[in-house]
């Protein structure tokens, strides 16, 4: 560090390498700090544009060269500045077109990164670069998710379903389909007659030892665990759907924006590019855990944006809950749990908000719509201390609701938590 800088961890911080209380104190610097935010910017943008460069094989005359130094013979020498005795006049023209080729090549990607917005034309294409979150399988005891396992005690086919493969008629060969990989056992799709695509209108089924990897038209995949059980409820240019009836799949997805959605009892996931796991149990109860990009959650006009390192929950009859972070504190998750489906009110925000810390900002965020108006002061109070309002933003349009401020002060919020 220099004079209260952080510039000598701001590549790390990029890299995401630092303990969880250094990237806080990191990401509040930057805040108020001018001149760490522009290297922050900077360093960002540069490994954005590295990871969009398409990996090459390198031709078989470098490896023959590598090869023969390592043997002792002779090779071409290997350099990207050649020595003096070879600078030629040519050898500097090309050396010097190299370069402003490679400089011409930066300013496209990063044009085009600029440029990509909600009428780009609907071919699928990479969204934007966001950092990849380790998934975090919840433990066997967690009474939210287990729930979506034990529906072994209705495998595949059962006849005490109400939607038995066996009554499902399969439509054409040549209409809408998707491919279908078996990874384990033995999925059943439709009439069991094709296990290796789904039409619209089927069904597929997974026992507890069955797997499969459903190919979603041309911009992702989505990998189906065992018992469960999914329908392709519809496929063209403009949407892909999916219906998770129960068990757990896992999506990831390269398209524009609300190109490919999954149905569930209790809300729908519409992605946003990204990459999720989705888990149903036999009530209907959903959670979600997103690892890259978004999601949003709808229901009845409610939605929750669920942002890579957040999860949000659904339960059926009480409705769509509040996002929350992975790693958040359990007492804040159960406060929140409280609110969101147990009528905690005024109670429950307050004990929430005495557990909230730094990086439940996008909580925060949220919550400013759904308390009564009367707790909404103390949110924007506590938001306020992790994430300033940009300017425009004021603490009485907030609490009156006011969309445009809302808004504008969610992605400064969605801004510092991808920093």
């Amino acid at each position: 560090m220099n004079k209260g800088h952080y510039e000598e961890k701001l590549s790390a911080y990029v890299d995401a390498e630092l303990k969880r209380y250094e990237r806080q104190a990191i990401a509040e610097h930057l805040l108020v700090c001018e001149v760490c935010r522009r290297e922050h910017d900077e360093l960002k943008l540069g490994a954005m544009l590295v990871s969009r460069l398409p990996a090459a094989d390198a031709p078989a005359a470098v490896w023959a060269n590598i090869q023969n130094i390592l043997d002792g013979r002779e090779g071409r020498r290997m350099g990207l500045i050649p020595d003096a005795a070879r600078l030629s006049w040519r050898n500097a023209f090309a050396f010097v077109a190299a370069i402003g080729a490679v400089s011409v090549l930066s300013a496209l990607i990063y044009l085009n990164l600029l440029s990509v917005g909600p009428d780009t034309a609907r071919q699928p294409q990479d969204p934007p670069s966001r950092p990849q979150v380790q998934e975090q399988q919840p433990p066997a005891d967690n009474p939210e998710t287990t729930t979506a396992n034990a529906s072994d005690e209705h495998p595949a086919g059962d006849p005490d379903s109400n939607t038995s493969p066996a009554t499902v008629q399969r439509p054409p060969a040549d209409g809408p389909a998707w491919e279908v990989e078996t990874v384990a056992g033995k999925p059943l799709i439709g009439d069991g007659t094709d296990a290796n695509r789904i039409a619209v209108g089927e069904l597929l089924e997974t026992d507890a030892r069955s797997r499969a990897k459903i190919a979603v038209a041309n911009i992702g995949s989505v990998e189906i665990a065992p018992n469960s059980r999914v329908k392709l409820v519809g496929t063209s240019r403009t949407e892909h759907r999916l219906s998770l009836e129960r068990g757990r799949l896992h999506a990831k997805i390269l398209a524009p924006p609300r190109l490919f959605i999954v149905d569930t009892p209790t809300a729908k996931a519409v992605d946003l590019g990204c990459e999720y796991t989705l888990d149903v149990d036999r009530a209907g109860n959903s959670t979600l855990r997103v690892t890259s990009g978004f999601v949003a959650l709808e229901d009845q006009g409610r939605e929750s944006i669920v942002p890579a390192g957040m999860m949000c929950l659904t339960r059926k009859g009480k409705g769509l809950g509040t996002p929350f972070s992975a790693e958040t504190d359990t007492e804040f998750r159960r406060a929140l749990e409280q609110f969101d489906f147990a009528n905690g009110g005024s109670l429950a925000v307050r004990s929430l908000l005495a557990k909230a810390d730094f990086y439940d900002m996008v909580t925060l965020w949220h919550l400013l719509s759904r308390v009564g108006k009367g707790d909404r002061g103390a949110v924007y109070d506590q938001l306020a201390g992790y994430v300033k309002p940009p300017a425009g933003v004021t603490r009485e349009g907030v609490l009156n609701l006011d969309k445009k401020m809302l808004e504008a002060w969610r992605a400064e919020v969605e801004s510092v938590w991808f920093s």
